[in-house]
């Protein structure tokens, strides 16, 4: 026969008849003993009950969602357009400023990770289904590792003879073709490119950072990157720069930050992803060091640059880590600890004076994006990449295993939604897709960030086909999303084709999808 249960005591008396351990007749505001004695009557507060497992669950949903509404930081790019209307009252993203950068930093966990589908030749099960080798990506990482004609630099005199109108040219196509992608230059920048150039001095951290960009805008000239490799326009220029690297290595700054930057550009353009990778490593390590140091604390200009890199390698290496497995810098740490760019600053790498040099070393069919949609393309990429860093968040663990959460899954897509939403008119796509694109760099950010919705989308309702899969079973609202599943992988196939032909600061990521 089983003990009946104790039934629990209320909790009447006040602090008062506890410590004379009389009874209490539990009034309120004041008991009877005090209210006679003129004694401050006081209760302890009542123990909250333990929640039911429904409100726990409902709690952990709430939380989750919580955090997804954060994700978005939509008030800088809210300004940038004329034409904006607010949404609802969302408060966008509170980071932490840089006076407060954290000793002891979060860590985001990564305990679970899903094999996406856009993962194309990292995910096993997607290279056997295709019949294709399941281990391709390792593979070509040991390729480009082991293959000397791939690590060796290109032949280099020794002496570079620097063509004034080449060089100009050079930068003409960095800007018309890459400066949007990664803003990372300093205003002074073009006054600091056009005195090199003029003159090759000794080796510097400036001379070498000036050399990189003119590889990287010789390259961009370049009708494709077969004709790139046959013709090598960026030999002397790349080889010039890797020649100063050592003074680059040694070099605690800015300026070297960006060369190493710059450098994983270079090779993300010529189709070398391990190389880009090893890069953007050693800028992640100097970046965060800066910060850590508060080496810019009281250079307000400089920290804004710093932000602008922070983001910039922050998107390369996550692009990077989506098709090949390779070491992290956990830069991930500090995402919601760094400042999102501020856009009241330029960003162009010149001065307004210096504009018409500018315009005449640009190519005949240059489109190049505005000031302002450029730092409006370059916030919306960060807020995607944040957003697809947590759009797992629709499969939670119950009883130990793995399980579809359609409410998240559907708020996550809600805040995808939003994000579309906030988009500035120069830059919105159209939905569903329209294949009339016209050429042009605004064309090419525009096409870009619509390869990035789908493949945002595909990733939010992925875990309802893959808990069909695991679970052997498919409720309703699991089919749904399935189906809202197929829908967008067909647009993001046919947004990856058409993303190929206007981005030359990734290719080789495009083709690995």
């Amino acid at each position: 026969m089983s003990t009946p249960r104790a039934r629990p005591r209320a909790t009447l008396a006040c602090e008062m008849c506890r410590s004379r351990r009389t009874k209490c007749d539990g009034r309120k505001p004041s008991c009877s003993f005090c209210e006679d004695h003129d004694i401050i009557c006081k209760y302890r507060d009542p123990i909250a009950p333990t929640p039911s497992k429904n409100e726990m669950d409902m709690q952990a949903i709430k939380t989750r969602l919580e955090d997804v509404f954060t994700l978005v930081s939509m008030q800088s790019l809210e300004r940038l357009d004329p034409n904006y209307v607010i949404m609802g009252n969302s408060t966008g993203y509170n980071a932490i400023g840089n006076d407060q950068y954290p000793m002891d930093e979060s860590i985001i966990s990564r305990t679970w990770r899903m094999e996406f589908p856009f993962m194309t030749i990292q995910t096993p099960s997607t290279m056997c289904l295709l019949g294709l080798d399941p281990k391709l990506a390792a593979r070509m990482v040991v390729s480009e590792r082991t293959d000397l004609s791939s690590l060796t630099p290109p032949s280099f005199s020794g002496e570079l003879n620097l063509q004034y109108e080449d060089a100009v040219s050079a930068f003409g196509y960095f800007y018309d073709k890459m400066q949007h992608w990664y803003p990372v230059l300093h205003q002074d920048f073009f006054g600091l490119y056009l005195e090199k150039m003029g003159n090759d001095v000794d080796p510097s951290t400036d001379l070498c950072l000036v050399l990189i960009v003119a590889a990287i805008g010789s390259v961009c000239r370049c009708s494709s990157l077969a004709t790139a490799y046959s013709a090598r326009p960026d030999a002397g220029y790349i080889g010039k720069a890797l020649s100063i690297l050592p003074c680059v290595n040694l070099e605690f700054s800015l300026r070297s930050t960006q060369c190493l930057l710059l450098l994983a550009v270079y090779y993300n353009c010529i189709g070398k992803p391990c190389q880009a990778h090893d890069y953007i490593l050693m800028a992640s390590c100097k970046a965060q060091a800066l910060f850590k140091c508060h080496f810019y604390d009281d250079d307000n200009n400089a920290i804004e640059l710093l932000r602008r890199i922070f983001w910039s390698i922050l998107l390369i290496e996550t692009e990077l880590g989506y098709h090949m497995d390779m070491p992290e810098s956990n830069i991930w740490k500090f995402d919601d600890r760094i400042l999102l760019p501020g856009i009241h600053m330029s960003w162009e790498p010149f001065h307004s004076t210096q504009r018409y040099i500018i315009e005449q070393s640009r190519p005949l069919d240059s489109s190049a994006l505005t000031s302002n949609d450029t730092k409006a393309y370059f916030l919306a990429a960060i807020s995607m990449c944040r957003m697809m860093r947590r759009c797992f968040a629709s499969v939670v663990l119950f009883n130990n295993k793995e399980v579809y959460a359609p409410i998240i899954a559907n708020e996550l897509a809600n805040q995808l939604d939003k994000w579309y939403e906030h988009l500035p008119t120069s830059l919105k796509f159209i939905r569903p897709r329209n294949l009339a694109f016209a050429a042009g760099a605004q064309a090419a950010v525009t096409r870009f960030l619509e390869m990035q919705f789908y493949q945002c989308l595909i990733s939010t309702y992925w875990p309802a086909v893959y808990s069909i899969l695991y679970l052997d079973a498919a409720p309703d609202t699991s089919l749904v999303d399935c189906s809202r599943f197929f829908d967008a992988y067909v647009g993001l196939v046919s947004s990856i084709a058409d993303t190929i032909k206007s981005c030359p600061h990734t290719p080789w990521n495009f083709y690995a999808r």
